[in-house]
């Protein structure tokens, strides 16, 4: 009985090995949705974006999260293994646990339904 539920595991275990392999090629080792365009990535994020943005990168500046110098990474991921165009609040909540939400507001609050995008003022 031994070599038989030796050999059943062996089987399980190849089969989950298998299917693991079959995902990292299906998604060419990277993580699913969305994908930054092709860049130069030996320049930083608002290096790029003062030129292609310029707007978005002011905005970010004047927050909190720009005079820290926070990097874009922290909210949109590396732009290669990981990228969210719109961040969720998932993303938020990685570095603002227990923050106080308003429920007042009612619905299915997200950081972004009272912050604004960039400049993350309150109340939008």
């Amino acid at each position: 009985m031994n070599g038989k539920l030796g050999k059943g595991l062996l089987v399980i275990l190849f089969g989950v090995l298998l299917i693991f392999a079959w995902h990292l090629q299906a998604n060419d080792g990277k993580a699913q949705g969305e994908k930054h365009p092709d860049v130069d990535f030996s320049i930083s994020c608002t290096e790029c974006h003062q030129e292609v943005t310029p707007e978005i990168v002011a905005q970010w500046k004047s927050t909190k999260h720009g005079m820290m110098n926070f990097g874009c990474y922290m909210c949109h991921g590396d732009g290669q293994v990981e990228f969210k165009a719109k961040p969720d609040t998932d993303n938020c909540l990685n570095c603002h646990t227990g923050e106080p939400v308003d429920a007042s507001k009612g619905g299915n609050l997200q950081c972004f339904s009272c912050h604004k995008n960039h400049n993350l003022k309150f109340h939008q």
